[in-house]
């Protein structure tokens, strides 16, 4: 609770804007806090069009992952320089394969963080290393298993090793995004992103 924020002398009105960094401190108990001292730590980013709904679904993707009140040191500082990256692009010309790896980038973390991220050189079936032109499927808790190429949901080798060195090409882009998807759901469940209905037809995450 921001008491007092929306009075029109309040200085905590103009800092407590979206993509906005500050510091702050809070009191009371349980779930309930009150917001103190607030200042800024930086200038808000600005941010437009694709860029600025790609934000919207970080944000709300940190608000349904992560647990309360614990820190994410490391993960904290990809959002940060997602939004960097992201910001960088609004002042450009910028296409699908600009945007991509930036969420994905920011997804691999965030799933490294809360331990669900998979080993991309480790086929946990036959317990080998990923081999470039095999077929493999992801199982949550499991990892990478080999399968036949024409399973549904198969991703290549070639594709697995190539997001491990972050080699983003078209086939690496679109097998990230499947394994996203997959490794995600245990974390985000059925219930959609909303964020995802303020994308055009032409960019997904």
């Amino acid at each position: 609770m921001a008491k007092g924020a929306r009075a029109p002398k309040s200085d905590k009105k103009s800092l407590l804007q979206p993509l906005q960094a500050v510091n702050f401190e809070l009191s009371g108990r349980g779930t309930l806090r009150y917001l103190g001292r607030i200042e800024s730590t930086a200038r808000s980013y600005s941010l437009s069009q694709q860029s600025l709904f790609c934000a919207f679904y970080l944000n709300e993707v940190l608000n349904r992952a992560l647990p309360e009140s614990e820190v994410f040191t490391r993960l904290f500082q990809q959002y940060e320089l997602s939004l960097n990256m992201l910001q960088q692009l609004s002042s450009t010309e910028y296409k699908l394969v600009d945007i991509e790896p930036i969420l994905r980038s920011f997804e691999f973390v965030l799933l490294e963080e809360l331990g669900y991220l998979p080993d991309f050189t480790y086929d946990s079936q036959n317990e080998a290393e990923i081999v470039p032109d095999k077929h493999y499927s992801l199982i949550n808790e499991i990892g990478f298993v080999e399968c036949d190429k024409y399973q549904s949901f198969t991703i290549s080798g070639k594709d697995i090793l190539a997001i491990d060195n972050n080699d983003w090409q078209s086939s690496s882009l679109k097998a990230a995004k499947k394994i996203s998807r997959i490794a995600l759901h245990p974390i985000l469940g059925n219930k959609p992103i909303k964020s995802r209905e303020l994308f055009s037809t032409k960019i997904t995450t």
